[in-house]
């Protein structure tokens, strides 16, 4: 570049007055001439520029004070636009980087790399006695990538210090937001967990945003787990953690039992970010839970078992005459069935067609159901139960009714799929 050039450049921004004095010169686009000068009042009706003195006549001055200038006049004329009830100058525009969740992303991703490169120096300098290793050489890449940045905001009238100090923390690992945790646990987790355990997760994770944003006095975010990702690990304290359990009894009301299982799938996850090398022990929710489960025993209500005029009004009542609900049929039908095969709940209410076994008369016409892997709650669930004569009839009609011919027709429809894992119940 020449040195003409160079001295254009220096001087973009910049304009000498009559009285020698430089000035700082901030250009309105074209399109905005006629809401600029609606904003500013003109008797022309537009406005094309704004000019501010910068009081001095020292070139060398004038170009140190500039960007300063230019900042503050481009948040004044944002103002008065807005103000007119106009859009500020660029708009909402800002650049991709300076978007919270694209700072994350590529924090994290410069973290993985600093991580994946050497810390072993390979170069020395003789003469000086300086070194570096390759890990050096990517940091100081990023440090000169983040001043130019900062540099720019500072020119947009925003803190670009802190932009630069949040993107090394995290880049460095001295920060941990919370997606590096969320995404990596939410990963592993569904290799092994069932959709209502992760359905159960998700509303831990809820809980836990809105109690982070009511302990800093915020609202209530309308994205809860974007929210969450945003937060940094290190900067919620201890106490405020400690806080919680209280806040979901007191605040939401829930009971101590469903409390301590709120507070569960964080210890979880942070005991596999811990083994992952994500955070650093020791493990703020150990032991947590412990106070909570007394309190659940002594709010535990009191229990009995039905009298035996109780059990018999149950089993000798009339589904049909139930007229204001539909769930008549299916718990009658299904509280005999228990009575006779000691099966849950759920593996009766997804009780299919192809799972009726001996329907075709074999092995002396004794009837059976098949508890698979899908509806077992452990391994060990996995059987088959013989029906005894007096369920059979129940089995029967409701094998006529969803039509023997698909295997896959449910026994009882009207249980509809519903709950975090939309089953039947």
């Amino acid at each position: 570049m020449t040195k003409k050039a160079l001295q254009d450049d220096d001087m973009h921004g910049l304009r000498r007055t009559g009285g020698r004095t430089w000035s700082a010169r901030l250009s309105i686009p074209r399109d905005r001439w006629a809401d600029a000068g609606k904003a500013f009042g003109t008797t022309s009706g537009i406005k094309q520029e704004v000019i501010r003195s910068l009081g001095t006549q020292d070139a060398k001055e004038a170009i140190k004070r500039r960007d300063k200038a230019l900042a503050a006049m481009r948040e004044d004329l944002d103002a008065k636009l807005v103000k007119a009830g106009f859009l500020p100058i660029h708009g909402h525009w800002q650049p991709d980087w300076m978007n919270e969740d694209q700072l994350l992303t590529e924090a994290l991703e410069a973290r993985r790399e600093i991580g994946s490169v050497s810390d072993s120096d390979d170069f020395y300098d003789n003469q000086t006695g300086a070194s570096d290793s390759p890990r050096d050489r990517v940091i100081e890449s990023m440090d000169s990538l983040l001043e130019d940045r900062a540099q720019e905001l500072e020119r947009a009238g925003k803190d670009g210090d802190q932009y630069r100090v949040r993107f090394k923390e995290i880049a460095l690992g001295n920060q941990t937001p919370f997606s590096l945790m969320l995404d990596r646990w939410m990963k592993d987790r569904e290799r092994y967990a069932s959709h209502s355990v992760i359905s159960l997760d998700r509303a831990t994770l809820n809980h836990f945003s809105r109690y982070l944003a009511h302990s800093q006095g915020r609202e209530e975010p309308e994205d809860l787990i974007g929210f969450l990702r945003t937060q940094i690990v290190e900067e919620v304290p201890e106490m405020v953690l400690g806080g919680f359990s209280e806040w979901l009894m007191d605040d939401r009301g829930l009971s101590a039992k469903t409390a301590g299982n709120r507070i569960t799938p964080l210890k979880v996850m942070w005991d596999f970010a811990i083994q992952k090398h994500i955070l650093k022990g020791p493990n703020p929710w150990v032991g947590a839970t412990a106070g909570l489960k007394r309190k659940a025993g002594k709010q535990k209500p009191d229990v009995r078992p039905f009298t035996e005029d109780e059990l018999l009004k149950l089993l000798q009542s009339d589904p049909s005459k139930c007229k204001r609900w539909a769930w008549g049929p299916a718990i009658s039908d299904m509280m005999r069935l228990a009575l006779f095969t000691g099966a849950r709940q759920n593996e009766l209410a997804t009780l299919t067609v192809g799972r009726i076994l001996n329907r075709n008369g074999a092995e002396g016409g004794l009837w059976g159901i098949q508890v698979t892997d899908e509806e077992a709650k452990t391994k060990n669930a996995i059987r088959r139960i013989p029906l005894h004569p007096l369920v059979q009839p129940i089995i029967a009609r409701r094998l006529r009714e969803a039509g023997e011919e698909n295997i896959d027709a449910p026994l009882f429809p009207d249980c509809v799929p519903g709950g975090p894992g939309m089953k039947r119940g």
